[in-house]
């Protein structure tokens, strides 16, 4: 991660240790330059195995010398007279290890232009990368400013101090007293701050330009109310030592603070994980110690963990059972049964209340101003599942939104577990009651009984026509069942439909109309309008080229290959047959932009086999899926000519049920799709050119 990094000190005429100390011997070793010192009369070489790269930037008004190296430093040794002069300012700046070299010297450069040179300094800038993870720059400043003739300049100047009469205040010794007063402001606290800002600033600004997700500060951690202490600079001496062996206090240091920063670290997550149970609950069921009993109780009895799922599914569970002893001989165990069931319905009802009447609770604490009594004990519930899941408070747009899409869910839930595929059964369901109506007539008339007569009599009828009777119940119960779904499909597409076709009329509607605009929905991820059917599209020509091979076994038909070729388009319906026919309509479309096999290959596609048995394969998707072969067919027998648009057939579906056309009877709708299906077959094959 990017360190902030930014020392600054200044190199006297005198060392800290008392020597004697040379500007053009640390410019030198700075540099990686040989340099000449005139007043030691000695040349300075220090060796290093990775080469500094140096520049030099100066002011306009600074003379030309001042780019030469090895003259500026001896120019500053000879007009810095005193034992004690400041030669040179300088600063050690860390560089973020995640810029290239180039944007390493750019940051760096850009840098000390605006934060020393456009202030009239001259910069002597060296970059080092001796270690990889500590790139870092040096720059030296004379101390002294230029004049605007390219002379030296004074760093400072006496300003006397006079007495209230305009004379002279002098000191013990007779002498004036006076203050002195720098001509420049760069030893100021606040310019070195505004430095230590801009460096922070500037570095921000290439890390974000570089698509660079970090960021430093020049404040300190305490400024910045972190607790961590930050590591000192250990630089390259200090890991060479370690590196050979030897101690080193810097890096030592560091070790401390790393292991005081780890303790740091772990006190503030556990800090935050505290908010974060303290923030989550905020939202919490809370039942009364006597419901808390009371719950432990029922799960004891029913075997099994309460929660509001669980005891949903208990609660069809028990459906089923009731419904699959139905028709059975009554016996002990029968009579057994059903005094289980009863108490397990009464055990899930008194759940039911306990699960309702913390809900109340909770929304008359956190929704004071929704109005309850509207919603059922499931809604009621689902409310509060919801806001806890989701740790925040509902709008009422939500929760309408919310409840809407659990209905729908909870419906499909149902429907799932009587019928494998609820697209083939919606395809067929007309058929099914008739031939299970006609199976039941027979076999009543056979028993002389049917589901209304007393028990005895159905029981008499059993022993004397087993058969019939048998056949009477398997056919009753499957009746209900469908029966049962066919009200399920009904109440899930009208949720779906009103929600998104508000102007739609679904009283006038069938199940096989409903279908057909939910599935065109799910295909193109959108509501469906008149003006958008000639331009629908969901899938590029890559997906269609490599649908069509899944669908057609290209790359193999074994279970493993099949499961995973389908698993790369997880949204695409493999097992519905219109959902299909909306795919291979839509590649009709696009047949010009189909590699040639995909293009062959496609013809071989049958949405009808998605179908379980013959009597799914109704409303017209034989038809429809038969004028999209000869389509191909007349494409293919034309290729040479074919320039027009094609427009596919299997807009009408959606054309006949926007249009808002009350069709009195299901074959009238029949009708009307099939003379749609071939206007659009006709205009099809016109734009292709005549089929050969």
């Amino acid at each position: 991660m990017a360190i902030y990094h930014f020392n600054g000190q200044v190199i006297g005429r005198i060392s800290k240790t008392g020597q004697p100390k040379s500007p053009v011997s640390s410019a030198a070793y700075r540099s990686g330059e040989k340099l000449y010192d005139e007043l030691e009369n000695k040349k300075w070489d220090y060796m290093r195995e990775v080469k500094p790269e140096a520049h030099m930037l100066a002011p306009p008004h600074a003379p030309d010398w001042v780019n030469d190296r090895e003259r500026l430093w001896n120019e500053v040794n000879k007009i810095e007279k005193n034992y004690n002069a400041q030669l040179a300012r300088e600063f050690n700046i860390g560089l973020p290890c995640e810029l290239s070299h180039e944007q390493q010297r750019e940051l760096a450069l850009e840098f000390c232009q605006e934060a020393f040179v456009d202030r009239g300094m001259v910069a002597d800038i060296a970059i080092h990368r001796d270690d990889k993870n500590n790139p870092h720059f040096h720059v030296m400043l004379p101390t002294r400013p230029f004049n605007e003739d390219g002379s030296w300049g004074i760093k400072a100047k006496r300003e006397y101090i006079y007495d209230k009469d305009g004379n002279h205040v002098l000191d013990k010794n007779g002498k004036k007293t006076f203050k002195k007063v720098t001509t420049t402001d760069w030893d100021s606290k606040e310019v070195f701050l505004s430095w230590r800002k801009l460096w922070a600033d500037k570095t921000n600004e290439y890390l974000l330009k570089n698509g660079i997700n970090e960021k430093i500060s020049h404040l300190s951690n305490k400024d910045r109310g972190i607790e961590s202490l930050p590591t000192i600079h250990e630089g390259y001496a200090a890991r060479q030592r370690v590196q050979e062996g030897k101690d080193s206090d810097r890096i030592n240091t560091n070790k401390k603070i790393k292991e005081y920063n780890i303790t740091v670290s772990d006190l503030k997550k556990y800090k935050e994980k505290k908010a974060i149970r303290e923030y989550q609950n905020k939202f919490a069921r809370k039942f009364s110690p006597m419901e808390k009993k009371a719950l432990s109780n029922i799960a004891k009895e029913l075997k099994m963990f309460v929660k509001v799922e669980s005891i949903e599914e208990r609660k069809q569970q028990l459906k089923q059972w009731k419904k699959s002893i139905q028709f059975r001989q009554d016996s002990e165990t029968k009579l057994s049964q059903l005094e289980r069931i009863d108490k397990e319905e009464i055990l899930i009802s008194e759940a039911t209340e306990i699960f309702e009447t913390e809900a109340n609770r909770f929304l008359e604490k956190h929704y004071p101003n929704l109005d309850s009594s509207k919603y059922s004990t499931d809604e009621k519930i689902a409310i509060v599942e919801n806001t806890i899941l989701h740790n925040r408070i509902h709008t009422p747009e939500n929760i309408t939104e919310m409840l809407s899409d659990m209905k729908s869910e909870n419906i499909l839930k149902q429907v799932d577990n009587l019928i494998k595929n609820r697209f083939s059964f919606t395809m067929g369901i007309k058929q099914h009651i008739n031939i299970m109506n006609t199976i039941l007539v027979k076999a009543e008339q056979k028993l002389g009984a049917n589901e209304i007569s007393p028990v005895h009599e159905l029981q008499a009828a059993r022993l004397k026509n087993p058969k019939a009777y048998q056949i009477f119940r398997d056919t009753f119960r499957k009746k209900q069942r469908v029966e049962e779904v066919h009200k399920l499909m009904n109440e899930f597409y009208n949720l779906e439909i009103n929600k998104r076709y508000p102007n739609l009329d679904v009283q006038k509607m069938t199940l096989d109309e409903k279908e057909i605009l939910i599935v065109g929905t799910e295909y193109y991820g959108k509501p469906i309008t008149l003006e958008s059917i000639s331009t629908l599209r969901r899938y590029s020509t890559q997906d269609q080229a490599n649908i069509i091979n899944i669908l057609t076994n290209t790359h193999g038909s074994d279970w493993e290959t099949k499961l995973h070729n389908e698993s790369k388009y997880r949204d695409f319906q493999f097992d519905n047959p219109r959902f299909v026919l909306l795919f291979k309509d839509e590649c009709l479309r696009n047949i010009k932009e189909l590699p040639d096999d995909e293009r062959q290959l496609f013809a071989l596609v049958e949405p009808e086999l998605q179908a379980f048995d013959k009597i799914s394969k109704e409303l017209n998707l034989e038809d429809i899926n038969t004028d999209i072969n000869n389509e191909i067919h007349a494409f293919s027998s034309n290729l040479s000519t074919a320039t027009k648009m094609i427009n596919g057939v299997a807009g009408a579906l959606f054309e006949d049920l926007l249009e808002s056309r009350d069709y009195k009877s299901k074959k009238q709708f029949e009708e009307d799709l099939n003379a749609k299906s071939k206007k659009a077959k006709k205009r099809s094959i016109h734009s292709s050119g005549p089929s050969l």
